[in-house]
């Protein structure tokens, strides 16, 4: 009779593990079509509606490192919460805000990104309390490619309403609403971490308790990451011990009933011992009872405590582990290989969302009514391989004997270079839209592999402090985005036409460039934890 548990912490008779429902559906795309209709409406030139455009990133510069430092710190729930809520009322504000003129959208704009600005951040500090190693690829392409959903979404939904009697109004009524009710449900069933989600199964938060301990054994013994990913794949087997620096644990993989965890502690006094504390529990005081219901009540009675408590201990870790050491993390090559490459394609990225309707429009005359779907199959398509890049990633880590280093670079060259080589074919040798429309959508197929590559390197780098590192490239890819969305608006203004190869031509070059420098920055040495 088949097991009802897998290697991967999976109870069948639980259902979906709920580490595989926190994910974000985020957009952020609606106004790319429907800015079209509004300059129409509202006589807006070229510049202005860059300006438009370009102002979200005003207030989504500011608030990564808050939100990103805020959810390490306390728990990405609640940072996210008050980020949806910000970026629904605004969204909803955006019509009456036109009605009053310029500098209100702008200002609604301004708002609108600072309310998204920690959604990113906080998602990723979510992942590193929710994920084990051999899992992260995976969570981080799943998550990225949900994001992608939203542009699906919004863009063909925004183009028929533009052109329905809502007229683009509609657009962010229906957005607004949309957000709303996500605030809603997240209230409900979202958890920053597995000890404070009251839905989890017994047997899905042993085994994520279990590999997140062995996770910090083997970055405090500075192990080779190929050792940790097969570790962590390794709960087949029927008994393993792991000598690390004088402490030894034994793990036995669970039954359908029970679980075992047992451990001998190194002496007090050494000197060389490593700290076993484990989610507010010190190695001296935590006891493994070997039935797993006795095991969820020691951690619960523990969770309730630190929760009363209101310190961050309450999510697992203590003060310190809690104080993002930025000055160190800044002094650190791996983080400059993720916010050099996030400033890099992040220029591409935002271009493309913001501007790509308008290219459709100026460059090949397609009807303001179907711009949404031109511009909609090249996300479909990005975030589709993005997530089977999640699986193929965690599958040469764990099988192919592949390091995660390894994939993080041949992920993100595939995606930066892919997506430059094609751009360039389209905007110098697509005649028709329906060709560059084709070159477009395998340049952001191949692109979609940057979900494994500098996207999720933070997770492998720094996973307890993986939403303060995310937030500082996250606010790297913003600073150009802002300016380079409103200097595509200037440089449209004296030729919507003749620039367009000017423009894509300078986002592949920051392509190319992202991806050499993450390849020869990023190394296999992970930070302590």
């Amino acid at each position: 009779m088949p097991s009802d548990h897998n290697a991967s912490g999976m109870n069948m008779q639980d259902g979906i593990p709920r580490r595989h429902l926190i994910l974000l559906l985020s957009d952020r795309s609606n106004m790319a079509v429907a800015i079209v209709a509004i300059a129409s409406e509202l006589h807006y030139s070229k510049s202005q509606q860059g300006i438009i455009l370009a102002s979200f990133f005003i207030g989504y510069i500011l608030t990564p490192i808050v939100g990103g430092t805020l959810a390490d710190r306390y728990g990405g729930k609640a940072v996210l919460a008050f980020g949806a809520a910000a970026w629904t009322i605004f969204t909803l504000l955006t019509p009456f805000a036109s009605e009053m003129g310029l500098a209100w959208v702008v200002a609604v704009r301004i708002a609108l990104g600072l309310g998204e600005g920690v959604a990113y951040p906080s998602v990723h500090a979510m992942i590193g309390t929710w994920i084990p190693p051999c899992e992260r690829s995976k969570a981080v392409a799943t998550v990225t490619a949900f994001a992608y959903l939203g542009a699906v979404i919004a863009l063909p939904t925004s183009s028929a309403l533009v052109v329905s009697p809502w007229g683009w109004r509609g657009v962010f009524w229906l957005f607004g609403t949309l957000g709303l009710l996500w605030s809603i449900a997240w209230q409900i069933w979202g958890a920053s971490d597995p000890l404070s989600c009251h839905r989890i199964s017994e047997h899905e938060l042993h085994w994520i308790l279990e590999q997140q301990k062995l996770d910090r054994h083997m970055t405090n013994t500075e192990s080779d990451p190929r050792q940790e990913s097969e570790e962590c794949l390794n709960e087949q087997e029927p008994s393993r011990i792991i000598s690390t620096n004088g402490a030894h644990i034994t793990y036995r993989p669970l039954s359908s009933s029970t679980a075992e965890l047992t451990e001998s502690r190194p002496s007090e006094d050494s000197t060389d011992g490593v700290s076993t504390s484990h989610f507010g529990v010190s190695a001296n005081e935590m006891q493994y009872p070997s039935t797993l219901p006795s095991a969820m009540a020691v951690r619960w009675q523990k969770f309730r405590s630190h929760v009363r408590s209101r310190t961050p201990a309450r999510r697992g870790v203590d003060e310190a582990s809690t104080t993002v050491p930025w000055r160190e993390l800044l002094a650190r090559r791996e983080v400059w290989a993720i916010i050099i490459s996030q400033f890099c394609n992040s220029i591409g990225f935002f271009v493309m969302q913001s501007w790509i309707p308008t290219f459709y429009l100026d460059f090949y005359g397609v009807d303001v009514g179907k711009i949404g779907y031109y511009a909609v199959l090249p996300s479909a398509v990005q975030g589709f391989v993005g997530f089977i890049a999640g699986y193929l990633g965690d599958l040469a880590i764990q099988d192919w004997n592949w390091t995660p280093l390894t994939v993080r670079r041949v992920g993100q060259t595939i995606g930066s270079v892919g997506l430059g080589v094609f751009l360039l074919l389209a905007v110098n040798f697509a005649h028709t839209a329906a060709l560059a429309m084709a070159l477009i959508t395998i340049g952001m197929a191949l692109n979609g592999f940057t979900m494994i590559g500098a996207s999720a390197y933070q997770h492998d780098f720094c996973p307890q402090h993986a939403g303060f590192i995310f937030s500082l490239g996250n606010t790297a890819g913003s600073l150009p985005a802002l300016i380079g969305i409103f200097v595509v608006g200037l440089l449209l203004d004296k030729d919507s036409v003749g620039r367009w190869g000017l423009i894509w031509t300078t986002v592949c070059v920051f392509y190319f460039l992202g991806s050499t420098v993450f390849v020869f920055l990023a190394t296999n040495r992970r930070y302590p934890q």
